[in-house]
């Protein structure tokens, strides 16, 4: 693309220094991942600037810059400078017009919520698949970004603009006709999406998450509001078992669809007869298109709530439910979501969760609880560098709930781990559970199963899929999993 027909995309603030004629083939706003041709994007990080980086991206082999108006000049330099009032949203619509605007030619469903995001995007690639008879679904979320043999490590939630725009495009070309995607608050706030087309929005929920980067419940809130009321998606999709879901409900004009994981109330989607147990959930599922037969070995009323959302999307998109249903039968949701990492050859069960918020941790534990014979030992910690306002309610929620709660260190950061826990051990020991405080999270681990009792189950809670732990500003090796299953493997050792 020419870069008067970036400038031309961008509207009437834009301002060209420099020649027009120049073709650009990608877009980077890191220096770094600049390749020859590439227009370079000056935006402002939250540790770095990028004007400082310009020189290393014409190094590399930008021939392009966006840049704020009036802070660079194409002498200074050296290549066409567009000059933009909004750095980010110049990222955004110069990324989805250089990559050729993918999300024009996908049906993009777009899930934001405080919980369930993850889940629910994978669950919805399977309806999505099922319901059309092949591999149709991209995903990107926390997990990881990808469609078929294309596999990206995630690192946001929501990419960053220019990676958003190239994900996508690298579905389309390998086939792909939708899709699913994690919108986070944050993502909205910094305009990450702006520039795609969303066929379909869907909400989860909304808790206390992200205080720290918003501020306030009302601005969080705000935040997650855009998706349906600025971004124009073809049909909302909203759980309206929240205050939030059913007021958001109230206030949009275009095409929705309440969804509801309770067989009361009012929802275009929602059980009419349903059964959850150890071996997962089965019921009648109402919705728009008929009546249908839901079975999913999903355990909980938050996976439910996650499988409403889901085949509301479905509904939206007029596809077929019963297919998509059919395809769900088996689906066990995302790594590290209530991932049994225990074998039939172990006394106990062991489970390991990405709950790390108040509610999230609320909603796991109440699954357990609903399948559990004996005690529920707890290992959880909070994050350093965050929203400190939940780590009393983490506590709490834990402390109500499981029998026995570990209070370990999550991703310290370079916050001290004891002051971190300092709250969780004080919302805890308000409650019912016994209280062990071991700051080294694998020896956490190592303690509650080594002192889990025969039919105890052992949820080790808040990091999930991750396999690392941030400690100061390194990113160090260390997979739950791992080492719950090494655990285990001790625990069979000594009673063999």
């Amino acid at each position: 693309m020419r870069v008067a027909d970036v400038v031309r995309e961008l509207g009437a603030s834009a301002v060209l220094d420099g020649a027009g004629d120049v073709i650009v083939s990608g877009v980077h706003q890191d220096s770094r991942a600049v390749e020859p041709g590439d227009l370079f994007v000056a935006r402002k990080g939250a540790s770095a600037d990028g004007a400082k980086y310009v020189q290393d991206a014409r190094t590399r082999g930008a021939v392009a810059l966006v840049a704020a108006r009036g802070t660079i000049t194409a002498q200074g330099a050296g290549m066409p400078v567009i000059g933009v009032d909004d750095v980010m949203d110049g990222l955004a619509r110069a990324s989805a017009a250089v990559y050729g605007h993918p999300s024009f030619s996908l049906e993009v469903i777009g899930i934001t919520g405080t919980n369930g995001k993850t889940t629910t995007t994978h669950l919805l690639r399977t309806a999505i698949d099922a319901s059309l008879g092949r591999p149709s679904c991209g995903i990107i979320g926390t997990v990881a970004h990808g469609f078929g043999a294309l596999k990206t490590p995630a690192s946001h939630t929501t990419p960053e603009a220019d990676e958003l725009q190239r994900l996508m495009l690298g579905m389309k070309r390998a086939g792909a006709t939708h899709v699913a995607m994690e919108v986070s608050s944050i993502a909205l706030a910094l305009g990450r999406t702006r520039a795609v087309r969303f066929t379909v929005a869907a909400l989860t929920n909304l808790t206390q998450d992200h205080l720290d980067f918003h501020g306030t419940m009302e601005a969080y809130a705000r935040e997650k509001e855009k998706l349906f009321l600025e971004y124009g998606p073809g049909t909302s999709v909203l759980c309206v078992d929240n205050a939030f879901g059913e007021s958001l409900a109230t206030r949009i004009v275009g095409p929705k669809l309440r969804v509801s994981a309770r067989t009361t109330g009012h929802a275009d989607v929602k059980p009419t007869r349903l059964s959850m147990s150890t071996n997962g959930i089965e019921g009648d599922l109402q919705t728009p298109l008929g009546v249908f037969t839901l079975r999913s070995p999903l355990v909980g009323a938050h996976n439910l709530e996650n499988l409403v959302v889901a085949i509301g999307c479905v509904c939206a998109l007029g596809q077929d439910v019963r297919r998509a249903l059919d395809g769900l039968t088996n689906d066990h949701g995302a790594p590290g979501r209530l991932e049994r990492v225990s074998s039939d050859a172990d006394d106990i069960t062991v489970l390991v969760d990405y709950a790390h918020t108040p509610d999230a941790l609320a909603r796991v534990l109440d699954a357990t609880r609903a399948i559990a014979k004996a005690r529920i030992l707890c290992v959880f910690g909070c994050g350093g560098d965050r929203d400190t306002q939940k780590r009393g309610p983490m506590g709490e929620a834990v402390g109500a709930r499981a029998d026995v709660a570990f209070v370990t260190s999550d991703n310290p950061r370079t916050e001290d781990p004891a002051a971190i826990a300092s709250p969780v051990i004080e919302g805890a020991r308000g409650a019912k559970a016994e209280v062990v405080v071991e700051l080294d999270r694998a020896r956490a681990i190592a303690l509650a199963v080594d002192q889990a009792a025969v039919g105890d189950i052992v949820l080790v809670a808040g990091k999930g899929h991750e396999d690392y732990q941030i400690i100061g500003t390194e990113k160090r090796p260390f997979d739950d999993r791992e080492h719950a299953r090494a655990a285990l493997a001790r625990r069979r050792h000594k009673k063999a």
